[in-house]
């Protein structure tokens, strides 16, 4: 069992009075308009996310493009604002699918049709192809791999790269109280998990979290009753979803490091499911050497 330090009770203190003042700003009464409302609710997510997220990241709400597909509107998304584009349009913005890394639906409270939107709304998000080019890291990974099969004396034939699909996201603020995982599965029948299913899934109010991992030769999900520090597992998550996504010239932070506490924590329920696609990774391709003069094909 690990010891809490000062600086995890602080880190662990900060989220739980996060977690409530989110649900209590969420609750105020702006109007009875739904549009007003569902409004009111994104800005109060968009404005913890602002304070969370590097500066890298700008938090927005619109629609993402790629060649030749978009998604649906999106309450939030998290883009690479120092890198790369938005189109500011009439009615929503417009970002390119390269510059995102992260889309999130927010919903005040469970419903079985709010359900169903997430689901929809991420598959629009998984059909997009974001053009990937080979980055610095792909580069000086290939380098290495080239001096190793000199060095071991085979031939490097090249590399398959499998690059991260856009993370998604959703948030129940409230309700969903007598939610199984077993019921939420039964709900989403027919709709493969890997297509339909977001990577990160929080319910604030009872402190459910569902993390989907697409790991080589299956796909798993994993539920989580994570109850005061549900908002915590939810943000270390949701820093983890963007940061595999983007190129490091530092070492990753790994918010996790000062919440040693939830490390022992275990899923309640997992569930396996067939991927429909390769597994993110690289996967190099070498023979042992037959030309004592080469080592390469």
């Amino acid at each position: 069992m690990y010891k809490k330090t000062e600086t995890m009770k602080a880190v662990e203190g900060y989220f739980h009075a996060k977690r409530k003042e989110l649900m209590a700003l969420a609750e105020l009464p702006v109007c009875n308009h739904s549009g007003l409302i569902g409004g009111h609710r994104e800005q109060v997510y968009r404005a913890y996310l602002a304070d969370l997220l590097p500066r890298r990241y700008s938090v927005g709400r619109g629609m993402v493009y790629d060649i030749m597909n978009r998604s649906k509107e999106a309450d939030i998304v998290i883009w690479d604002s120092s890198n790369f584009p938005s189109l500011p349009l009439l009615d929503h913005s417009f970002f390119f699918s390269e510059s995102v890394r992260g889309i999130i639906e927010c919903k005040s409270n469970w419903s079985y049709e709010n359900f169903l939107d997430v689901l929809e709304k991420t598959a629009a998000i998984d059909m997009l192809v974001p053009q990937k080019a080979p980055t610095l890291t792909d580069v000086i990974e290939t380098m290495d791999m080239r001096l190793a099969s000199i060095e071991h004396g085979v031939a490097y034939h090249g590399s398959l790269l499998v690059k991260h699909q856009i993370g998604t996201a959703a948030m129940f603020m409230c309700g969903g109280r007598s939610l199984t995982p077993e019921k939420l599965l039964k709900m989403s029948e027919g709709k493969p998990i890997g297509h339909y299913w977001p990577h990160v899934t929080v319910f604030l109010e009872t402190g459910l979290l569902i993390v989907k991992n697409e790991l080589e030769g299956d796909g798993v999900l994993e539920f989580y009753k994570f109850k005061d520090d549900v908002l915590l597992a939810f943000s270390i998550s949701l820093l983890s979803l963007i940061e595999d996504r983007v190129v490091h010239s530092e070492a990753r932070f790994l918010l996790e490091r000062y919440a040693i506490q939830i490390i022992d924590w275990k899923p309640i329920y997992v569930y396996e499911f067939p991927l429909t696609r390769f597994a993110v990774g690289r996967r190099d391709f070498t023979s042992p050497v037959t030309d004592p003069d080469s080592n390469e094909s």
